[in-house]
Protein backbone atom coordinates (compact mmCIF):
# COMPACT_ATOMS: atom_id res chain seq x y z
CA UNK A 1 0.00 0.00 0.00
CA UNK A 2 0.91 3.31 -0.93
CA UNK A 3 2.09 5.62 1.94
CA UNK A 4 1.40 8.71 1.99
CA UNK A 5 5.00 10.36 3.29
CA UNK A 6 6.42 8.70 0.20
CA UNK A 7 4.61 12.09 -1.67
CA UNK A 8 6.78 14.71 0.09
CA UNK A 9 10.11 12.69 -0.49
CA UNK A 10 9.27 12.70 -3.84
CA UNK A 11 8.63 16.38 -4.08
CA UNK A 12 12.27 17.15 -2.52
CA UNK A 13 13.98 15.17 -5.62
CA UNK A 14 15.48 16.92 -8.12
CA UNK A 15 13.47 17.54 -11.11
CA UNK A 16 16.50 16.47 -13.59
CA UNK A 17 15.75 12.76 -11.76
CA UNK A 18 11.93 13.13 -14.08
CA UNK A 19 12.58 13.26 -17.48
CA UNK A 20 9.50 11.17 -19.78
CA UNK A 21 6.46 12.49 -20.01
CA UNK A 22 5.64 15.90 -19.57
CA UNK A 23 3.20 16.79 -16.86
CA UNK A 24 1.86 19.81 -17.91
CA UNK A 25 -0.50 21.98 -16.09
CA UNK A 26 -2.41 24.37 -17.99
CA UNK A 27 -4.61 27.68 -16.50
CA UNK A 28 -8.41 27.10 -18.01
CA UNK A 29 -12.12 28.32 -17.44
CA UNK A 30 -14.21 25.21 -16.04
CA UNK A 31 -16.99 25.27 -14.28
CA UNK A 32 -17.47 25.00 -10.57
CA UNK A 33 -19.46 25.54 -7.34
CA UNK A 34 -18.58 29.08 -7.89
CA UNK A 35 -19.38 29.24 -11.23
CA UNK A 36 -16.66 29.44 -13.98
CA UNK A 37 -13.77 30.12 -12.78
CA UNK A 38 -9.70 30.28 -13.76
CA UNK A 39 -8.89 27.34 -12.67
CA UNK A 40 -5.16 24.70 -12.84
CA UNK A 41 -6.02 21.24 -14.64
CA UNK A 42 -3.79 18.72 -15.11
CA UNK A 43 -3.38 15.25 -16.29
CA UNK A 44 -2.12 12.66 -14.10
CA UNK A 45 -1.05 10.04 -16.12
CA UNK A 46 -1.60 5.94 -14.77
CA UNK A 47 -3.02 7.06 -11.52
CA UNK A 48 -6.12 5.80 -9.85
CA UNK A 49 -9.14 7.85 -9.05
CA UNK A 50 -9.02 6.67 -5.06
CA UNK A 51 -5.55 6.89 -4.88
CA UNK A 52 -5.36 10.67 -6.11
CA UNK A 53 -8.04 11.72 -4.11
CA UNK A 54 -6.53 10.62 -0.87
CA UNK A 55 -2.98 11.67 -1.33
CA UNK A 56 -4.60 15.21 -2.80
CA UNK A 57 -6.58 15.70 0.68
CA UNK A 58 -3.65 14.82 2.76
CA UNK A 59 -1.60 17.06 0.51
CA UNK A 60 -3.72 20.34 0.76
CA UNK A 61 -3.47 19.39 4.96
CA UNK A 62 0.39 19.10 4.68
CA UNK A 63 1.73 22.63 6.85
CA UNK A 64 -1.12 24.76 6.66
CA UNK A 65 -4.25 24.98 9.32
CA UNK A 66 -6.32 24.56 6.28
CA UNK A 67 -10.09 22.56 7.46
CA UNK A 68 -10.27 20.12 4.07
CA UNK A 69 -14.01 18.69 3.34
CA UNK A 70 -15.67 17.39 0.26
CA UNK A 71 -19.05 18.12 -1.11
CA UNK A 72 -21.08 18.35 -4.09
CA UNK A 73 -18.12 16.69 -5.73
CA UNK A 74 -15.82 19.09 -4.81
CA UNK A 75 -12.70 18.94 -2.81
CA UNK A 76 -12.35 22.18 -0.74
CA UNK A 77 -9.41 23.60 1.22
CA UNK A 78 -10.76 26.23 3.32
CA UNK A 79 -8.42 28.93 4.72
CA UNK A 80 -4.75 27.34 3.33
CA UNK A 81 -1.74 28.92 4.30
CA UNK A 82 1.08 28.98 1.93
CA UNK A 83 3.25 31.73 1.71
CA UNK A 84 5.21 30.56 -1.05
CA UNK A 85 1.89 30.96 -2.98
CA UNK A 86 0.19 34.53 -1.18
CA UNK A 87 0.80 36.11 1.58
CA UNK A 88 -2.92 35.97 3.58
CA UNK A 89 -5.27 32.79 3.29
CA UNK A 90 -6.74 31.41 1.07
CA UNK A 91 -9.22 28.50 -0.23
CA UNK A 92 -8.14 25.71 -2.66
CA UNK A 93 -11.32 24.38 -4.80
CA UNK A 94 -10.56 21.26 -6.98
CA UNK A 95 -11.92 18.11 -8.67
CA UNK A 96 -10.70 14.69 -9.24
CA UNK A 97 -11.86 13.13 -12.03
CA UNK A 98 -10.99 9.41 -13.62
CA UNK A 99 -9.65 9.11 -17.27
CA UNK A 100 -8.67 6.47 -19.81
CA UNK A 101 -5.47 7.23 -18.91
CA UNK A 102 -5.23 8.16 -15.43
CA UNK A 103 -6.74 11.06 -13.78
CA UNK A 104 -7.61 14.78 -13.97
CA UNK A 105 -7.14 17.26 -11.41
CA UNK A 106 -8.59 20.53 -11.41
CA UNK A 107 -8.05 23.56 -8.48
CA UNK A 108 -9.02 26.76 -8.07
CA UNK A 109 -7.24 28.88 -6.04
CA UNK A 110 -9.19 32.22 -4.93
CA UNK A 111 -8.98 34.51 -1.60
CA UNK A 112 -12.73 35.15 -1.28
CA UNK A 113 -14.83 33.10 -3.23
CA UNK A 114 -14.92 35.73 -6.11
CA UNK A 115 -11.41 36.46 -7.39
CA UNK A 116 -9.96 33.42 -8.65
CA UNK A 117 -6.17 33.04 -9.08
CA UNK A 118 -4.97 33.55 -13.28
CA UNK A 119 -2.42 35.73 -13.79
CA UNK A 120 0.92 36.97 -11.69
CA UNK A 121 3.22 36.04 -9.08
CA UNK A 122 0.03 34.24 -7.10
CA UNK A 123 -1.22 32.27 -10.73
CA UNK A 124 2.72 30.70 -11.57
CA UNK A 125 3.17 29.73 -7.40
CA UNK A 126 -0.29 27.68 -7.51
CA UNK A 127 0.12 26.16 -10.66
CA UNK A 128 3.76 25.14 -9.31
CA UNK A 129 1.94 24.54 -6.26
CA UNK A 130 -0.42 21.57 -8.79
CA UNK A 131 2.19 20.69 -10.18
CA UNK A 132 4.40 19.55 -7.67
CA UNK A 133 1.47 17.22 -6.69
CA UNK A 134 0.92 15.92 -10.31
CA UNK A 135 4.57 14.89 -10.74
CA UNK A 136 4.76 13.50 -6.94
CA UNK A 137 1.64 11.17 -8.32
CA UNK A 138 2.86 10.12 -11.36
CA UNK A 139 5.76 8.80 -9.89
CA UNK A 140 4.58 6.99 -6.71
CA UNK A 141 1.75 5.44 -9.72
CA UNK A 142 5.25 4.46 -11.95
CA UNK A 143 6.81 3.17 -8.84
CA UNK A 144 3.69 0.76 -7.72
CA UNK A 145 4.12 -0.28 -11.21
CA UNK A 146 7.64 -1.19 -10.94
CA UNK A 147 7.53 -2.85 -7.81
CA UNK A 148 4.39 -4.57 -8.56
CA UNK A 149 6.26 -5.47 -11.98
CA UNK A 150 9.23 -6.72 -10.07
CA UNK A 151 7.53 -8.88 -7.75
CA UNK A 152 6.25 -10.06 -10.87
CA UNK A 153 9.43 -11.11 -12.13
CA UNK A 154 10.24 -12.90 -8.99
CA UNK A 155 7.31 -15.43 -9.47
CA UNK A 156 8.85 -16.01 -12.66
CA UNK A 157 11.68 -16.82 -11.72
CA UNK A 158 10.41 -19.13 -8.90
CA UNK A 159 8.50 -20.72 -11.46
CA UNK A 160 11.34 -21.47 -13.44
CA UNK A 161 13.40 -23.03 -10.04
CA UNK A 162 10.03 -25.14 -10.11
CA UNK A 163 10.36 -26.63 -13.62
CA UNK A 164 14.44 -27.04 -13.59
CA UNK A 165 13.44 -29.03 -10.09
CA UNK A 166 10.83 -30.86 -11.61
CA UNK A 167 13.51 -31.67 -14.79
CA UNK A 168 16.14 -32.75 -12.15
CA UNK A 169 13.64 -34.73 -10.38
CA UNK A 170 12.36 -36.65 -13.44
CA UNK A 171 16.30 -37.54 -14.57
CA UNK A 172 16.78 -38.82 -11.45
CA UNK A 173 13.40 -40.90 -11.30
CA UNK A 174 14.99 -41.74 -14.91
CA UNK A 175 17.89 -42.88 -13.54
CA UNK A 176 17.08 -44.90 -11.04
CA UNK A 177 14.54 -47.10 -12.87
CA UNK A 178 17.52 -47.81 -15.49
CA UNK A 179 19.35 -49.00 -12.64
CA UNK A 180 16.68 -51.05 -11.35
CA UNK A 181 15.86 -52.17 -14.56
CA UNK A 182 19.51 -53.29 -15.06
CA UNK A 183 19.12 -55.64 -11.72
CA UNK A 184 16.22 -57.11 -12.75
CA UNK A 185 17.41 -57.92 -15.88
CA UNK A 186 20.69 -59.40 -14.58
CA UNK A 187 18.22 -61.64 -11.97
CA UNK A 188 16.43 -62.85 -14.97
CA UNK A 189 19.80 -63.59 -16.42
CA UNK A 190 20.36 -65.83 -13.21
CA UNK A 191 16.65 -66.92 -13.21
CA UNK A 192 16.93 -68.99 -16.91
CA UNK A 193 19.97 -70.36 -15.47
CA UNK A 194 18.37 -71.53 -12.46
CA UNK A 195 15.09 -73.08 -14.47
CA UNK A 196 17.84 -74.57 -16.92
CA UNK A 197 19.26 -76.56 -14.41
CA UNK A 198 15.91 -77.07 -12.04
CA UNK A 199 14.62 -77.91 -15.42
CA UNK A 200 17.26 -81.00 -15.56
CA UNK A 201 17.11 -82.02 -12.55
CA UNK A 202 13.08 -82.93 -12.77
CA UNK A 203 14.34 -84.65 -15.76
CA UNK A 204 16.19 -86.65 -13.66
CA UNK A 205 14.36 -87.17 -11.20
CA UNK A 206 11.48 -88.01 -13.36
CA UNK A 207 13.64 -91.46 -13.62
CA UNK A 208 14.42 -92.24 -9.84
CA UNK A 209 10.63 -91.98 -10.17
CA UNK A 210 10.07 -94.62 -12.71
CA UNK A 211 12.51 -96.71 -11.02
CA UNK A 212 11.36 -96.65 -7.71
CA UNK A 213 8.01 -98.29 -8.58
CA UNK A 214 9.90 -101.42 -9.48
CA UNK A 215 11.39 -100.93 -5.85
CA UNK A 216 9.62 -100.46 -2.77
CA UNK A 217 6.04 -98.06 -2.11
CA UNK A 218 8.42 -95.78 0.53
CA UNK A 219 11.06 -95.49 -2.00
CA UNK A 220 8.64 -94.06 -4.57
CA UNK A 221 7.11 -91.63 -2.42
CA UNK A 222 10.75 -90.49 -1.23
CA UNK A 223 11.14 -90.22 -5.29
CA UNK A 224 7.98 -88.44 -5.95
CA UNK A 225 8.04 -85.69 -3.04
CA UNK A 226 11.60 -84.92 -4.36
CA UNK A 227 10.26 -84.29 -7.48
CA UNK A 228 6.87 -82.26 -6.53
CA UNK A 229 9.50 -80.00 -4.83
CA UNK A 230 11.68 -79.48 -7.92
CA UNK A 231 8.51 -78.74 -9.79
CA UNK A 232 7.61 -76.08 -7.23
CA UNK A 233 11.21 -74.31 -7.43
CA UNK A 234 10.22 -74.37 -11.12
CA UNK A 235 7.36 -72.49 -10.33
CA UNK A 236 8.67 -70.46 -7.90
CA UNK A 237 10.99 -69.49 -10.64
CA UNK A 238 8.64 -68.85 -13.17
CA UNK A 239 6.72 -66.33 -11.65
CA UNK A 240 9.53 -64.12 -10.39
CA UNK A 241 10.58 -64.26 -13.86
CA UNK A 242 6.94 -63.08 -14.73
CA UNK A 243 7.46 -60.59 -11.78
CA UNK A 244 10.61 -59.16 -12.86
CA UNK A 245 8.74 -58.87 -16.67
CA UNK A 246 6.06 -56.77 -15.21
CA UNK A 247 8.30 -54.98 -12.90
CA UNK A 248 10.58 -53.87 -16.20
CA UNK A 249 7.42 -53.11 -18.02
CA UNK A 250 6.46 -50.39 -15.41
CA UNK A 251 9.54 -48.91 -15.09
CA UNK A 252 10.14 -48.76 -18.70
CA UNK A 253 6.12 -47.34 -18.51
CA UNK A 254 7.37 -44.63 -16.25
CA UNK A 255 10.37 -43.68 -17.83
CA UNK A 256 8.55 -42.60 -21.24
CA UNK A 257 6.44 -40.77 -19.21
CA UNK A 258 8.75 -39.10 -16.73
CA UNK A 259 10.85 -38.30 -20.35
CA UNK A 260 7.76 -37.22 -21.62
CA UNK A 261 7.67 -34.65 -18.37
CA UNK A 262 10.98 -33.75 -18.94
CA UNK A 263 10.52 -32.80 -22.75
CA UNK A 264 7.78 -30.40 -21.50
CA UNK A 265 9.53 -29.08 -18.35
CA UNK A 266 12.44 -27.86 -21.31
CA UNK A 267 10.03 -26.31 -23.18
CA UNK A 268 8.34 -24.38 -20.32
CA UNK A 269 11.71 -23.61 -19.07
CA UNK A 270 12.55 -22.12 -22.31
CA UNK A 271 9.66 -20.06 -22.81
CA UNK A 272 9.63 -18.97 -18.72
CA UNK A 273 12.75 -17.68 -19.57
CA UNK A 274 12.05 -15.69 -22.75
CA UNK A 275 9.13 -14.48 -20.45
CA UNK A 276 11.48 -13.36 -17.76
CA UNK A 277 13.90 -11.30 -19.94
CA UNK A 278 10.87 -9.84 -21.83
CA UNK A 279 9.75 -8.85 -18.21
CA UNK A 280 13.55 -7.59 -16.87
CA UNK A 281 13.54 -5.65 -19.55
CA UNK A 282 9.92 -4.49 -19.15
CA UNK A 283 11.49 -3.58 -15.64
CA UNK A 284 14.29 -1.57 -16.87
CA UNK A 285 11.59 0.84 -19.31
CA UNK A 286 9.81 1.27 -16.20
CA UNK A 287 12.83 2.62 -14.47
CA UNK A 288 13.27 4.82 -17.63
CA UNK A 289 9.91 6.14 -17.31
CA UNK A 290 10.61 6.62 -13.72
CA UNK A 291 13.71 9.11 -14.02
CA UNK A 292 12.16 10.64 -16.82
CA UNK A 293 9.30 11.87 -15.26
CA UNK A 294 9.31 16.07 -15.61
Amino acid sequence: MRNFPAILFVLLLPVSLFSQKQVSVVIKTSAMSKGSQPAFEVDIPQTSLKDVERDWKKYLGVNTKAKVSETTGEILAKGASYPEISKAPFNIYSKVIATTEGVTLTAWFTPNDSIFFSKGSEATAAQRFVRDFAVAEYYLAMRDQYQDERQKLEKMKDELEKQVRDEEKSNIKIADNKRAIARAQEDLATNANDQKDVAANITLQQTEVTKARSRSADALKEADNQLKKMEDDLKKLKDKEESLHKKIDDWNKQNTAEARDVDNSEKAQKESQAAIEKQKQLIANLALKMKAIK
